[in-house]
């Protein structure tokens, strides 16, 4: 009993000196922190140096452009958005100059039930958005980029989803059994949302539940010859010489209308972290005209304890006109 009464002073005595020890290192320094221009307006592409007086542990960046805007420290940044529709087609088999098929037509539907069958799509009313994208026209086309084709005002519910669909017809008969049948691959395929220069994917393949949905005739048709779908791609494809025509559609799953996306807050660059030595100046370039806000977070900090200083600064960025500036006729001599 004595023994661990002595270990318990012991370790009460040990508790008290790193409490007292702790106390010593709770509270940091207040930060003493300026930053300086020696202009407001400077040319976009030119340098823009910052003055800084002071030593803290910590110096954060915040250019005042988007993505980087103190004024969304702690608040999200939400932007309008149009959505847009791409793929890469590639053909391949087949007869050059007699594809079979020669093209996989593209439409959308603002009524589609959303069940998958063949009454209840025929049911719908389908729209032939085709000559939107750039498609192959003969077989032996390696991956050409549709381009993005802007979906948003396919809308007329912004509520109420559409849905998209791929047509896929091979001749059979004679036509076949001369031409043979031409496979279809649509890799990639994704809807994204476009706000400004910045492009976010909405729905991937994955996301975008494709389904098919085959003729009866298909029937006769051995099944690792029928059109198929991975994660990457979906394959529209038969047997070589079918002797009776064959028809596939795939369909997307319900593609709901994003008119706005949520960016998050936006975030500053730390240019001073608490091994680096004093930073006297720093230099950023911008690359488009405006009127910015440049705000400098100097900060102490220790796991216990931190203090903060915001620098806020304007900063002007104006197109270079180029040329040169004629001499006052003071300067002439």
């Amino acid at each position: 009993m004595k023994r661990s009464y002595k270990y318990m002073l012991m370790a009460a005595s040990l508790l008290l000196i790193t409490t007292a020890c702790r106390k010593d290192f709770e509270k940091v320094d207040g930060v003493s922190f300026e930053a300086r221009l020696d202009s407001e307006v400077f040319k976009v592409g030119e340098p823009v140096t910052f003055h800084f007086e002071g030593n803290p542990n910590l110096i954060t960046f915040w250019s005042g452009e988007e993505g980087h805007d103190y004024a969304y420290v702690d608040k999200d940044r939400i932007t309008d958005t149009e959505m847009y529709f791409a793929f890469n087609a590639t053909t391949g088999s087949g007869v050059v100059g007699h594809a079979n098929p020669s093209s996989c037509p593209i439409s959308y539907s603002t009524d589609f039930s959303g069940e998958y069958t063949l009454e209840a799509m025929n049911a719908a009313t389908w729209i032939d958005i085709t000559d939107l994208f750039k498609m192959p026209n003969d077989t032996e086309i390696k991956s050409l980029y549709s381009g993005d084709v802007k979906v948003s005002d396919f809308y007329t519910d912004p509520e109420k989803p559409i849905y998209f669909r791929f047509f896929f017809h091979v001749e059979g008969g004679e036509y076949a059994q001369t031409y043979g049948r031409t496979q279809w691959f649509i890799q990639s395929p994704q809807f994204n949302g476009v706000a400004g220069e910045k492009s976010v994917e909405l729905y991937d393949i994955v996301a975008s539940g494709w389904t098919f949905l085959h003729s009866e005739n298909w029937e006769a048709v051995s099944p690792k010859n029928w059109p198929n779908i991975n994660a990457s791609r979906f394959q529209f494809n038969s047997i070589f010489r079918p002797s009776e025509t064959l028809e596939s559609w795939c369909i997307s799953g319900p593609i709901k209308k994003y008119e706005s996306l949520n960016n998050g807050p936006d975030h500053g660059v730390g240019i001073k972290a608490l091994a680096d030595g004093t930073l006297h100046e720093f230099k950023y370039t911008f690359n488009e005209p405006g009127e910015y806000e440049v705000v400098f977070v100097a900060a102490n900090a220790n796991v216990w304890d931190r203090d903060d200083k915001v620098v806020k600064l304007k900063v002007t960025i104006v197109e270079d006109e180029g040329g040169l500036t004629p001499p006052q006729p003071e300067d002439w001599k």
